[in-house]
């Protein structure tokens, strides 16, 4: 029984926040969540998994599909999100047009977060209402055994022919991921992934963490559990990285630091094992230390993003970001003393921002943060949040949207990609580019970067990002719609 594991193309993604320019060439994270699965099916059981990234290639379906049929498909675990949906239902039809038989089971956030819409995709055989480790491994087994698939907690079942569904009984997740598995990336295409500012010639992902432990209103992100991996456990995956050749890491956990306490440890385990890589992390203004940033950047660190979202207090309060701009100045200000380069996360076109003028001044205030980067994103309702519902209820858009999309991913319905109460999509879309234009091309920047270089890997990251600016000015604005 042969197991395939697949990271759908990304050609038919809802974009929202960014432009789809922004994207393409700039980053290129691994799979890491069916890479974890991989090493959990492989640990557990006697089979082995394969994993196949059609985004790694920047596949088209056609070409996905003829890719396809080198797997033999007997299990097959698609990694969904909500606005991949056309691509996965797309995904799910070539598997199902090879081998009618195959076992399709749908996991990820998608799968957790909207599980009845999930289940009831065309061609579903199975979806994970939860943690995927050791779900797909007793899934595995039971198909190999011939056993029900029946009792197998945090599984969702839907029968052929009838339709039926059975919600098995939810999975207790563990309080801690001290037993997790982690994966072996020589099974992986691990050198042709990359990360945005990235100075080695190798880098990789990995998490501390599962879940988030604040509630922004506008996340769309799975906030049931916060849990932290065992520290001794990362330091092996981390020397297991640098056994490699990968001499870089960019921590993806929505939180990496719990606590000041917690990344001081990690730092006291890099040194203690005489670790060398530089590495980076995503963490919040109000839970940052001078103390912290010293210690990280003396035990490897090289770059840290911040969540900033607004440099206006009201907007900081809007988004309970728990900080103010005096708390934001500070922070950068610890990095560049320390000699740690800092990425600001910034939206624009929020329901506090009525203007382009409000938008500008958000942004002027943003560039004296003087931060070495900066991740601009519009300000989107994302389905399932407080600021998808608010928005509703304002008459922005129609409250059942995203189930039509849902319920057919293939339909073509229209769901918002930006918050149109004070400004147009033409509105926002000039000003995104106007906020890279004004922050990228100032001379202070360009000099930065200059004095900054130190190798071709680095050139290229720069021209790749360079010219995903260029599409952006390029970029005209479309209906608010699944590219259909």
């Amino acid at each position: 029984m042969a197991i395939t594991l697949i990271n759908p193309p990304e050609k038919r993604r809802v974009w929202a926040g960014i432009a789809e320019s922004m994207s393409y060439g700039v980053y290129c994270f691994p799979p890491l969540a069916l890479m974890y699965l991989q090493a959990s099916i492989e640990r557990h059981t006697s089979r082995r998994a394969e994993v196949y990234d059609a985004v790694v290639d920047d596949l088209d379906h056609p070409e996905f599909e003829r890719g396809l049929r080198k797997y033999d498909l007997d299990v097959v675990g698609i990694s969904a999100y909500t606005h991949s949906l056309p691509d996965v239902q797309l995904t799910i039809d070539a598997v199902r047009k090879i081998n009618p038989n195959a076992h399709i089971s749908l996991g990820g956030p998608h799968a957790i977060m909207f599980p009845d819409y999930a289940i009831g995709l065309r061609g579903v055989d199975s979806i994970c209402v939860g943690d995927g480790d050791d779900a797909i491994v007793e899934l595995v087994q039971a198909l190999d055994d011939g056993r029900s698939l029946e009792h197998i907690p945090g599984l969702w079942l839907k029968e052929r022919g009838s339709g039926q569904i059975v919600k098995n009984t939810a999975r207790r997740e563990p309080r801690s991921l001290d037993g997790q598995v982690w994966p072996d990336r020589s099974r992986t295409r691990y050198r042709d992934y990359w990360v945005p500012g990235a100075k080695q010639p190798l880098v990789t992902t990995a998490i501390t963490s599962k879940g988030c432990p604040h509630s922004c209103p506008f996340c769309f992100t799975y906030k049931k559990q916060y849990r932290v991996r065992d520290i001794e456990s990362i330091l092996d995956e981390m020397e297991h990285c640098v056994s490699l050749g990968i001499t870089e890491v960019f921590f993806v956990d929505d939180l990496f630091t719990p606590n000041s306490q917690w990344a001081m440890k990690f730092c006291d385990g890099i040194e203690r094992r005489g670790l060398k890589f530089n590495w980076g992390y995503k963490t919040t203004i109000a839970g940052t230390t001078r103390e912290q940033i010293r210690r990280c950047k003396e035990a490897g660190a090289t770059k840290i993003h911040f969540g900033v979202e607004s440099m206006h207090n009201e907007g900081l309060e809007q988004h309970d970001k728990h900080c103010d701009t005096d708390d934001c100045h500070r922070v950068f200000r610890w990095c560049r003393e320390e000699g740690i380069r800092s990425v600001a996360y910034i939206m624009i076109g929020g329901p506090l921002e009525t203007s382009t003028e409000q938008v500008d001044a958000n942004l002027e205030e943003m560039i004296k943060l003087d931060a070495d980067y900066a991740a601009f994103a519009i300000y989107t309702p994302y389905p399932g949040t407080e600021a998808f519902e608010h928005g509703a209820s304002l008459g922005l858009y129609p409250a059942d949207c995203w189930d039509k999309l849902m319920r057919d991913p293939l339909c073509g319905v229209k769901v918002p990609v930006c918050w149109e109460e004070h400004l147009t999509r033409e509105q926002l879309l000039d000003a995104l580019k106007r906020c890279h234009r004004r922050f990228y091309f100032r001379p202070r920047f360009v000099l930065r970067q200059a004095l900054a270089l130190q190798s071709a890997h680095e050139l290229k990251r720069l021209t790749n990002a360079a010219i995903s600016l260029v599409r952006l000015e390029l970029t005209r604005p479309t209906a608010h719609e699944a590219p259909i």
